[in-house]
């Protein structure tokens, strides 16, 4: 017993001496031997009685439990160390943590998550759920003392857990120990981000594997990107330039897009790069960090033309060719590195800028194959650049190329071990989109514009447009897209700066793609949506703005006519790009996205949901 107190009071003493150098200067120096060339910054003997020596930096710990408790949401990425005969591919994890800071160094945090691996030799899916509790030492408080408002910091994760793990109908239970670190940045008020790199064991049965040992163990590895929401506001402290604003809002972004999409491959440039192209649409919501860093988080939908398929005639059939889509739709989450901040003088508003796009997607693929289709989850890396011009005030138009690789797994007809052996396959995506941002306008404009909303008188509008449709085909004879004409007529109320209701009806023909044939029939239909103004959403009311964006979302009712009359029902999505040219007229552009159940332009044979594209251009009348 003597030996450790020895230890530790030694440790005790001199601890204090060996941060107190840090602060070196920030207190007046006592008088120095004639023979010393350096002054020592202070008198350690003085600390020696203190239990911290406290950093200039530090500030006092706030008590109040509510004051250090915050919420936080990550996912990531794990791979489990293969054993025996069983291997996983790369799988998603997810979840959502409560965390109390108890002290100015430390902090608990209990978990709940949820993800999956697929197998690699028959593509089976292992769901997990779990239960974690975790210790967090933050190392930059322990040693340069406490200061939540820090823009970086460097943690340290120890904890233990429970996970459920269900493949293929069976249920295993183990516990969990893991490890690992925290990178943590602070740029705004009531936000962090975080990087956590973490190495976890399990007891033995997570993978399922027949090889069960109870003095075995499961590996995983893997690292999770994450948010924490702090219920007390602490404006970020630092060396590096911070951005204005103490809401989680400020600096925050909306943008929609939309273009072209193809994929690269051997198949594809048999049948020529442009017979590939399908649509792409995203809508994105992001915040920049600091000045120059971003993250973007997006929801997409996409297709392309992936093949050409021949069927050789036999006897008993006649030979036959036609064109099989794939389809995406799923989200992403890119880190955005505005590259002219550099270069143009650090402006934080500039007139035109280069983002640097880099990141990750999570989606769920459906890929056309003969009678053996391709459909479940994939993750994939993206990237791209982002070249936007601001059009005025805070609307800004861009162009951006984007190149993505998705990872599925396919069964094939092989078999080991009396399973179907699934492949992995790796889809090369290539997309241009054009699209429009708008950001958040900062607190002084948007408390003055607020005034305005006394001047906001609800009203009735009526408007008219023409444009065109083209229907999405996941199965098609002929490489060609059908453009029909579409002709528009609408009502609706302006309630509030914010929300707008539109009744509509729209004509016009649709052709669809039959064996040998082109089947066209005559649609009509009706419409209900809600419409968000955007732009008042993020600047605030101005009733003498030129400009507005408005997202809506809506259901739609269709009728078939001609050869067989048919009813569908639907929903619609879209955005309306208007300019005012007169006190109560504007003109707009309005892309917009149906999808239907099926039976209107799908085959027997094949997976999914009708899709409809359109754009139209019109003008409006309020009163």
């Amino acid at each position: 017993m003597k030996k450790p107190l020895i230890i530790l009071i030694v440790l005790h003493t001199l601890i204090p001496f060996a941060f107190a150098q840090q602060q070196t200067g920030n207190n007046p120096s006592p008088a120095t031997h004639p023979k010393d060339t350096v002054g020592i910054g202070f008198d350690a003997t003085r600390q020696m009685f203190q239990r911290r020596y406290q950093h200039p930096d530090a500030v006092p710990f706030d008590t109040l439990w509510k004051n250090n408790v915050y919420i936080s949401l990550f996912g990531g990425m794990d791979k489990m160390i293969p054993r025996g005969n069983t291997d996983f591919n790369t799988g998603p994890v997810g979840g959502i943590a409560a965390n109390w800071q108890f002290a100015p160094a430390h902090a608990l945090r209990a978990s709940l998550l949820a993800g999956n691996f697929s197998r690699k030799i028959d593509n089976e899916t292992l769901l997990r759920f779990g239960l974690q509790a975790d210790y967090l030492l933050n190392v930059s408080s322990y040693v340069n003392g406490y200061n939540p408002g820090r823009i970086f910091e460097f943690l340290t994760v120890a904890g233990v857990g429970y996970q459920l793990s269900a493949l293929a109908g069976r249920v295993e239970h183990v516990a969990d120990l893991h490890l690992g670190f925290q990178l943590k940045l602070h740029p705004t008020a009531h936000v962090d981000f975080y990087l956590e790199p973490r190495f976890t064991i399990m007891s033995d049965g997570i993978d399922h594997s027949f090889q069960k040992n109870w003095h075995k163990y499961d590996m995983t590895y893997g690292a999770t990107v994450g948010m924490n929401y702090r219920l007390k506001a602490w404006k970020p402290f630092g060396k590096i330039r911070i951005l204005e604003g103490n809401h989680f809002l400020d600096n925050t972004f909306l943008s929609i897009a939309a273009g072209g999409q193809f994929q690269a491959s051997r198949l594809t440039s048999e049948m020529g790069l442009t017979n590939s192209i399908g649509p792409h649409i995203s809508l994105s919501a992001g915040k920049w960090l600091i000045p120059a860093f971003g993250l973007r988080l997006s929801a997409f939908k996409s297709a392309d033309i992936w093949h050409k398929k021949v069927i050789a005639s036999s006897a008993s059939s006649a030979g036959e060719e036609f064109y099989e889509m794939s389809a995406y739709a799923g989200g992403r989450l890119e880190g955005m590195l505005d590259a002219t901040y550099f270069f143009n003088g650090r402006q934080l508003n500039p007139k035109f800028s280069v983002n640097v796009l880099a990141g990750g997607e999570l989606g769920y693929i459906q890929k056309e194959n003969g009678y053996r289709p391709a459909k479940g989850g994939y993750t994939g890396f993206t990237g791209g650049l982002q070249f936007k011009y601001r059009l005025w005030g805070d609307v800004s138009l861009f162009a951006e190329p984007r190149t993505s690789l998705a990872s599925y797994s396919l069964k094939t007809n092989e078999k080991e071990e009396g399973r179907y052996v699934a492949k992995k396959f790796t889809d090369n995506l290539y997309s241009i989109n054009i699209g429009i941002e708008i950001q958040r306008s900062d607190e002084e404009n948007r408390m003055a514009r607020s005034l305005n909303r006394d001047l906001f008188k609800p009203s009735f509008f009526v408007s008219g447009a023409i444009g065109f449709s083209v229907p999405i085909q996941m199965k098609r004879y002929e490489p060609k897209r059908y453009f029909d004409y579409m002709a528009t007529i609408s009502a609706g109320r302006i309630f509030t700066p914010l929300s707008s209701l539109r009744l509509a009806a729209d004509y016009g023909p649709l052709s669809t793609d039959r064996k040998g044939k082109t089947l066209e029939y005559d649609m009509a239909s009706g419409s209900l949506d809600y419409m968000l103004n955007l732009t008042n959403l993020m600047t605030g009311y101005d009733p003498e703005r030129k400009y507005d964006v408005q997202l809506f979302a809506g259901i739609v009712a269709s009728m078939r006519m001609k050869h067989e009359n048919r009813f569908f029902i639907g929903g619609e999505a879209g955005l309306q790009t208007s300019y005012r040219v007169g006190r109560r007229f504007k003109v707009f552009l309005e892309p917009k996205i149906r999808i239907y159940g099926k039976e209107l332009l799908m085959q027997d044979n094949v997976q999914g949901s009708d899709i409809m594209m359109s754009l139209n251009a019109g003008t409006s009348f309020s009163f």
